[in-house]
């Protein structure tokens, strides 16, 4: 993670990659994938992470998401990992919108307005 105070890219590149992983999680909306779910899960708390900071995981349970009528433990069946994949990857995505709305409109302190001075992307 970059020095406090420090600009970790441009906005354009921070607005562009948000709207990349907008578009993926519609898709995994559309089309639950657990090995795709995941990969996007950690592409999007990466992205987050490098702007906003490190997040727990703590804040999806919060958001009362990926909650099934089984008890606690129990392994699910198909439509249950579909539901899981879904409703976690839908509150995922209201946050990327939320966050790339905010950076559209106000900017943020660790984006800059252009590539100058930004850290190597991986």
């Amino acid at each position: 993670m970059a020095p406090p105070g420090s600009t970790v890219m441009s906005r354009s590149r921070f607005l562009a990659l948000t709207d990349r992983l907008i578009a993926e999680g519609e898709t995994l909306v559309a089309q639950p994938d657990w090995n795709l779910f995941r990969a996007w899960l950690l592409n999007s708390d990466e992205l987050l992470e490098r702007v906003w900071g490190r997040m727990d995981r703590y804040h999806l349970a919060w958001l009362n998401v990926g909650r099934d009528s089984a008890p606690p433990g129990t392994r699910l069946d198909e439509a249950g990992n579909r539901r899981f994949i879904a409703e976690v990857a839908g509150a995922k995505l209201a946050v990327l919108r939320t966050m790339r709305t905010a950076v559209a409109r106000h900017g943020s302190p660790r984006l800059g307005e252009d590539d100058e001075g930004e850290q190597e992307d991986r």
